[in-house]
């Protein structure tokens, strides 16, 4: 099987492919994921030294991300594998007539995929999106991120032998780049949308890329779903008695610069706005913070343009930036709770935060005026009466505005389990009830029929 070059013949290939494809038993399904994720794993070494040289990212970072995907991979496999991705709803004898009443799961068709920049393996290529889709029984039409031209290239390459290798029909896997439509990836992302052939769409990346693709998803004559997941700020909300001591505010003042600056800042979990109490040890918490952010030199960023970004702000904030064009100097600005406004309640990607110092009683509130978010952290301490108290307060709040509420951590670290919401009210996706990580991102590419009265015989 060779990958297609053209929107065309791919997303024709994925039309033809998916009646039998979706007709797959779960363990057929199982298998390709399977071969798929020991064709990435046999070819490691190769594609995170490709991946190297076009992301910047370290090898370590990348090394664990090929462990996560291919882990992925074979989870959504084992996952359909054993019917856990079903609906397994049924109602004996519930319809007029006493006839009973049961729910299938059926496939939704050809899945566009847009590959994610920051994640070239976990939201690439190989990433959730398609792992998900191909597990629901959806051939995939996968966009490669024009950041990466080569890695997305030779993945393609290798998943596309896998899944020929388990007997999967021709454009069961179909791949696209930016040189596909005359080099231009924002027509060439519009158009694959609009392809009467698309019955959904996955994409993770920025709001207006988003929405460019939902507003064309919903003008087509066949309106599709658009599972877009658009970022974040991620506010931490730092207690009180969780930085009573001098030790306590330089743990947490390192892990929070740790999680600020990891991968350049490129994550769409990265603690964007860190809440600090107004008073002395806030104080503390925030200066030490932002000087253990600001002591790291320019960190390589994906792109140029991400680069030049994250110049713009920090030159807005500081009045000054980095130097290297396709680097980032980390940087954290400091402001009290009157100043959170405008640009400071954006998402900047890249190394740096904004610190916002605010009386602890307020928190609810700030949290309360914030758009909706894929995380929100707390910090506290465990054995304080009034940090428990506080947090009973503010997680309503917190439960309102994001997908995933995280308790004495940071927010970067996201395990690919059954339970795992990687999601959240808008902007932060266009499905707050979806999930792009662990097995419940199946259920994104199926859709229930209920069966009234049909002999279970005549159902394959």
């Amino acid at each position: 099987m060779t990958y297609h070059t053209t929107l065309d013949q791919a997303a024709d290939a994925a039309a033809s492919a998916a009646g039998v494809y979706g007709s797959w038993n779960a363990e057929r399904r199982r298998d390709l994921l399977h071969a798929c994720a020991d064709a990435v794993d046999a070819a490691r070494a190769e594609l995170v030294a490709l991946a190297g040289t076009e992301t910047g990212l370290t090898e370590a970072r990348l090394d664990g991300e090929v462990t996560r995907t291919t882990g992925q991979l074979r989870l959504y496999g084992d996952h359909v594998a054993a019917g856990r991705h079903l609906s397994h709803r049924s109602s004996p004898g519930a319809a007029l007539g006493g006839a009973d009443v049961y729910t299938v799961d059926v496939p939704l068709g050809p899945v566009a995929v847009f590959a994610a920049s920051n994640f070239p393996f976990a939201f690439g290529v190989p990433g959730g999106d398609t792992a998900s889709a191909l597990a629901a029984g959806c051939p995939v039409v996968v966009k490669g991120h024009p950041a990466q031209p080569r890695l997305s290239r030779r993945i393609a390459e290798i998943l596309s032998a896998a899944v020929a290798g388990a007997g999967a029909p021709e454009g069961t896997f179909g791949f696209l780049d930016a040189e596909s439509t005359d080099g231009d990836p924002n027509k060439l992302s519009i158009e694959l949308v609009q392809h009467p052939a698309i019955k959904a769409v996955g994409f993770t990346g920025s709001f207006g890329g988003g929405r460019a693709l939902m507003d064309a998803a919903a003008a087509r004559p066949e309106p599709i779903p658009v599972y877009a997941e658009m970022g974040s700020v991620n506010p931490v909300f730092v207690l009180p008695g969780a930085i009573a001591d001098q030790a306590a505010r330089e743990k947490w003042a390192a892990t929070l610069a740790g999680a600020v600056t990891g991968s350049a800042g490129q994550l769409c979990t990265k603690p964007g706005v860190v809440f600090v109490p107004e008073s002395a040890d806030g104080e503390a918490l925030g200066d030490l913070t932002g000087a253990l952010i600001g002591d790291n030199g320019p960190i390589p960023m994906l792109t140029d343009g991400m680069a030049a970004a994250h110049r713009r702000w920090q030159e807005q904030i500081t009045g000054a930036g980095a130097d290297a064009e396709r680097a980032g100097k980390p940087f954290a600005a400091q402001i009290s709770a009157k100043d959170f406004a405008g640009d400071y309640r954006e998402e900047h990607f890249g190394p740096a935060t904004v610190i916002v110092r605010a009386d602890p009683a307020e928190y609810p509130a700030l949290a309360d005026s914030m758009e909706g978010q894929l995380t929100a952290t707390i910090i506290a301490d465990d054995a304080s009466d009034s940090d428990r108290e506080a947090a009973r307060t503010l997680l309503p709040s917190l439960v309102a505005k994001a997908g995933r509420v995280v308790w004495n951590s940071v927010p970067t670290g996201v395990a690919v389990v059954e339970a795992m919401q990687h999601g959240g009210p808008w902007p932060a996706t266009s499905a707050s009830w979806s999930t792009s990580v662990g097995t419940e991102a199946i259920r994104r590419f199926i859709r229930p029929v209920a069966l009234q009265g049909v002999p279970a015989d005549l159902v394959g």
